[in-house]
């Protein structure tokens, strides 16, 4: 079958692809523009962006200020050429400064979840950017759209479907991603459409979930997907943001290593069983302190770890003390490619 564009908004991309806003520091400007130049949607990660040392004194600042950097270097390698956009998490304590940044900026579209994006439209106003809330059932939709309805008389411009099998990030409670035949993605089209339906509302609607070739993304259009969001087969891409150290543990991988722990975002997080996570499932805690005070949900005195450390160990390569966030499907990660080896395969 011939792959169809993705209209979204005023957008329009060549191939039905959003580039997942991994954090921190995979989805970069670099990652973003390659995808964009390919014909995807281009998305760059607003968390983690700051100098370490910098963030220690003004975390809010320091985001702002190299986010803007990264926006503005992204739309010169595009040649100011779209779809380029953030992904917003809203459990950041810096949730509000960074959507008006990148509004500020004249971003295209904003991905957002990590939480229910419920005050997203009130840092857009009336600018022409796109809103696409991430959910991961018909009850979450339900919640964004009634709430944007009433306080914003706004609509989504699109929802991505985050399913049971996603990496990083779940929305699910532990039985249904054990048993994740009970919220499959098939099922959570059905609920999506219908949410969407009785607001009547008719936005495209893109799926989340071991999405590692141009087969993954043809099945979830036969179900009525319009296209997909792609994280976990990018990360070891040559452009991503990360270590080359780091890519190979992807590469390396196997499904046996994957594991669900609890995140100190307060959320379920789908890993790689890393020395790292070893060390917290036997019940360690690391040493930290907490200067950053990034997350809303994270209580430094409690957490058995500093997520915000963990993750800047990734984009290191200090591979003892990353946190490796990962899919399901970890063994289509078999290599370190070129983003476009992957974009040919769609033509």
């Amino acid at each position: 079958m011939k792959l169809p564009e993705l209209r979204i908004r005023h957008l329009v991309s060549k191939y039905p692809v959003i580039q997942a806003g991994m954090g921190v520091r995979v989805g970069n400007s670099t990652l973003a523009s390659a995808t964009i130049n390919l014909g995807g949607f281009g998305t760059i990660a607003s968390v983690g962006l700051g100098d370490i040392t910098k963030s220690m004194t003004d975390f809010a600042f320091e985001s702002n200020r190299v986010l803007i950097d990264e926006i503005r270097l992204a739309r010169s390698l595009t040649k100011g050429i779209g779809p380029l956009g953030i992904n917003a998490m809203v459990a950041m304590s810096n949730y509000a400064e960074i959507n008006k940044t990148a509004v500020a900026e004249g971003i295209d579209f904003i991905i957002s979840g990590a939480g229910l994006p419920i005050s997203l439209p009130e840092y857009v106003g009336d600018a022409n950017i796109a809103l696409i809330p991430v959910v991961s059932s018909g009850r979450a939709l339900n919640i964004v759209l009634s709430a944007w309805k009433r306080k914003y008389n706004r609509a989504p411009d699109a929802v991505i479907v985050e399913g049971p099998k996603c990496g990083g990030h779940l929305g699910f409670a532990l039985e249904q991603i054990e048993h994740p035949e009970t919220c499959s993605i098939e099922i959570l089209f059905k609920e999506i459409k219908a949410s969407l339906k009785s607001f009547d509302y008719d936005v495209p609607v893109l799926a989340a979930e071991e999405v590692t070739s141009r087969e993954d993304i043809e099945r979830l259009l036969k179900i009525g997907y319009n296209g997909v969001q792609i994280g976990t087969y990018f990360i070891a891409t040559e452009e991503a943001g990360i270590d080359i150290k780091s890519k190979e543990v992807f590469v390396k991988a196997r499904k046996e290593d994957v594991i669900v722990m609890k995140s100190p975002v307060g959320l379920p997080v789908r890993v790689l069983k890393t020395p790292l996570v070893k060390r917290i499932l036997e019940g360690n805690r690391e040493q930290f302190s907490c200067p950053y005070q990034c997350l809303r949900t994270c209580n430094p005195n409690k957490a058995p770890f500093c997520i915000a450390k963990a993750l800047l160990a990734v984009w290191s390569g200090d591979v003892e003390n990353g946190l490796y966030m990962t899919g399901c499907n970890i063994e289509s990660v078999n290599k370190i490619i070129k983003l476009k080896s992957f974009f040919d395969t769609l033509n």
